[in-house]
């Protein structure tokens, strides 16, 4: 039998380290494969070289997967699970490599007013666009036993 697969979008962001941190979580209990996506939209600029401390695009690639390697390697990965890089940009990357995916996890937009309208939103494209369940994480979560049954779950204020 196939296993499940849970597809995270991977970035720097506060809300994209908790997602990736959710769906480790997530996988660890239900036994999912976990593979983290990061969306590469190159080149950012341009540079001149002649300019002091300048860096080839193949030395700022290196760096830049490297420190975005790192983030993966914060949550100890199993050793079956993937961490891959894909050019183009976010959402519809994301929407494409979640297709036979039984979940998808994406980070909450922490952009506001003008600043998500010029950036969009990664996770209303993935909701929008994706034929698996998508779950969209906050940059903070409250702490949750995750071991407790869900009918033991009280939400906040519902206590008398």
């Amino acid at each position: 039998m196939h296993k499940q697969e849970i597809v995270v979008g991977l970035d720097e962001s506060a809300s994209a380290r908790q997602a990736l941190r959710w769906a480790a979580s997530y996988a660890e209990r239900d036994g999912s494969d976990l593979r983290a996506v990061h969306a590469l939209s190159w080149p950012l600029g341009v540079v001149d070289p002649a300019e002091p401390g300048y860096l080839s695009a193949e030395q700022i690639d290196d760096l830049y997967r490297a420190s975005i390697t790192q983030v993966f390697e914060e949550i100890d990965p199993h050793p079956d699970w993937l961490f891959q890089f894909a050019k183009g940009d976010a959402g519809p990357v994301l929407v494409r490599q979640s297709r036979d995916a039984s979940l998808l996890v994406v980070g909450a937009p922490e952009h506001v007013g003008l600043g998500r309208l010029l950036a969009g939103s990664v996770a209303h494209y993935c909701v929008s666009h994706a034929t698996c369940p998508v779950i969209v994480v906050p940059a903070t979560l409250p702490e949750v036993d995750l071991t407790t049954q869900p009918d033991q779950l009280v939400t906040e204020g519902a206590r008398s």
